[in-house]
């Protein structure tokens, strides 16, 4: 007899998750847990429903079609429970902001900055969701996204938070061990062969993008390289010191001030592509989103402003 009724509410959420990314590594991410576990949870309850929910293949994955209709009904029952938890606490969905963020974004700069966000307005709750994807607004449950890009996102209010601005770095100990005491002001771009290159699956012609404007496009050719799944991952790689990674510096910046990281080049790559704050327009009628626009378009300002008097001096 299969025990349905000691489902795991966490693997449903994990199963929810991994359906939506369609791929295990990301909804590991988004459930802080490794891509293994979240296979390995899948597993177990697919042995219990004796279906299978997905069809692996290779990094990604995709719903068979009893899974679609198990997660459609999953998704339904999770987002009940949580509509019953506010009710049962005396909250409303318009106190409830529901935000999708990439996750990189959310890691290496929101997260750290929130905590204000919740100092300012503790009336509102937050639901936040790491993802690569976009999401339909008509039929997705966020209220708002950050989405990367040009700001052109067909019927959508977009406001630029920052443009991307990529510079390589490395720990501060693997760099003196790699070039002793060679001023940082006398690195050059062509000086990235002696040291491996991080790269990303999610940003995989930012090296080659950043070599050929510094002029050192064939350092590709010279150097060793490891490749990870994620941004985010890439610059862990680089504060453990594994090699130099080419990063948005307003992702860096906290991490170069504090001399875990340097960046040894002026070279700055200009790019149109940056971060935006979107919406549908009658989503900032409502007050949580209104204010969240506010608090995160001023914080970006301030990076922006800060990140331009660093290069400035």
């Amino acid at each position: 007899m299969r025990l349905l009724s000691q489902v795991n509410l966490n693997s449903l959420k994990i199963v929810e998750s991994a359906a939506r990314h369609g791929n295990f590594t990301r909804a590991g991410e988004e459930q802080f847990i490794t891509a293994s576990a979240v296979s390995q949870r899948v597993k177990s309850l697919e042995d219990q429903l004796r279906f299978k929910i997905f069809q692996r293949g290779g990094n990604a994955v995709s719903l068979t079609p009893e899974g679609e209709t198990y997660v459609s009904r999953v998704r339904e029952a999770l987002e009940r429970i949580v509509a019953a938890s506010m009710e049962a606490t005396g909250q409303s969905q318009e106190h409830l902001l529901k935000i999708s963020v990439l996750p990189t974004f959310a890691a290496r700069w929101l997260f750290p900055r929130l905590p204000l966000f919740q100092r300012q307005h503790p009336d509102i709750v937050m639901r936040v969701s790491t993802s690569y994807a976009t999401h339909e607004f008509t039929t997705s449950e966020f209220d708002l996204e950050i989405r990367y890009g040009d700001g052109h996102f067909h019927g959508l209010r977009s406001d630029l938070l920052f443009r991307e601005d990529l510079t390589p770095v490395c720990s501060r100990k693997l760099f003196h061990e790699i070039l002793g005491d060679k001023p940082l002001s006398k690195v050059r771009p062509e000086d990235l062969r002696h040291f491996t290159l991080l790269h990303s699956d999610t940003c995989t012609q930012n090296w080659q993008s950043w070599l050929d404007f510094a002029g050192a496009g064939f350092v590709l050719r010279e150097t060793k390289s490891i490749y990870f799944d994620s941004c985010m991952m890439s610059y862990e790689a680089a504060n453990a010191g594994l090699g130099f990674a080419v990063a948005n510096r307003a992702y860096m910046a906290s991490d170069i001030r504090a001399e875990r990281l340097v960046a040894p080049f002026k070279v700055h790559h200009p790019n149109t592509a940056g971060w935006y704050f979107v919406c549908p327009d009658k989503a900032l009628h409502a007050r949580k989103v209104s204010l969240f626009k506010q608090w995160i378009v001023a914080e970006a300002a301030l990076t922006q402003n800060q990140l331009d008097s660093e290069t400035a001096g």
